[in-house]
């Protein structure tokens, strides 16, 4: 079964959309519109196919994330109890892990807890790099992303992980083990060429289906991200491969 993002160039690209169930790298430096993208994910979700999701944000204070996405035509408080949205600072929930010994389990029955309650079908999370701050070595980050896409799986939810990478590269994941966990990658790039940013989409990585493979321009609109798969970027066919 396909999940289809609702945004329609990148649904192209996904030959349908995303593999139902799968866990997803969301990968960019900042700016590239990965907490749009993500969110769009859910808005979509419910708004057109009318599957509950549930969006968590590890920075963001929630209310300028609502006037941020009202600003691009996505009224969350609109969605109502299709939609969760969860979490804030990082400062908190080092706090609460430093108080409390919190472990990843918690972490992961919260999730397990909103999304059974909402009966959620999408998850976004926003981003994984700082929730794998909270352990010390990369032993622990990558089980704990382990233990996280593994539950993530149980639940029957297709989930995008935002991940935070490096400016100007075409880095996949900041600790350099992400992507070998999850099933599959998409990454944002914002490139600059002689005056300007140029912002191409890829799909770097999706076990189990084919897809596209060349880097596509996208935009952030006034409605969101608009990916447009039939042009070329930087002023000809580029693509990496698997």
């Amino acid at each position: 079964m396909r999940t289809k993002t609702g945004i329609e160039g990148l649904d192209i690209m996904l030959n349908g959309g995303l593999l139902s169930g799968r866990v997803i790298l969301l990968s960019g430096s900042a700016g590239t519109g990965k907490s749009t993208l993500g969110m769009q994910f859910i808005y979509n979700g419910i708004k057109q196919f009318n599957e509950p999701g549930v969006f968590i944000t590890l920075e963001q204070d929630k209310e300028k994330l609502k006037q941020d996405m009202k600003s691009i035509s996505m009224d969350l408080d609109k969605l109502g109890n299709s939609f969760s949205l969860i979490g804030g600072s990082m400062a908190k929930i080092k706090y609460y892990q430093t108080k409390t010994k919190a472990k990843l389990e918690d972490f992961i029955a919260e999730i397990e807890e909103v999304v059974k309650e909402t009966k959620s079908e999408r998850i976004v999370i926003d981003s994984i790099n700082l929730l794998l701050l909270l352990f010390n070595t990369d032993e622990e980050r990558r089980k704990a992303l382990l233990a996280l896409t593994e539950a993530l799986s149980r639940l029957k939810c297709t989930a995008l992980l935002t991940c935070e990478v490096r400016e100007n590269t075409f880095d996949i994941s900041w600790w350099g083990f992400e992507q070998f966990v999850v099933d599959g990658v998409i990454a944002m790039y914002n490139v600059k060429k002689d005056p300007m940013f140029y912002q191409g989409i890829v799909i770097r990585k999706m076990r189990g289906m084919d897809h596209n493979k060349n880097i596509v321009p996208y935009k952030i609109t006034d409605k969101g991200i608009a990916v447009y798969p039939e042009e070329p970027w930087l002023g000809g066919e580029t693509k990496i491969e698997k």
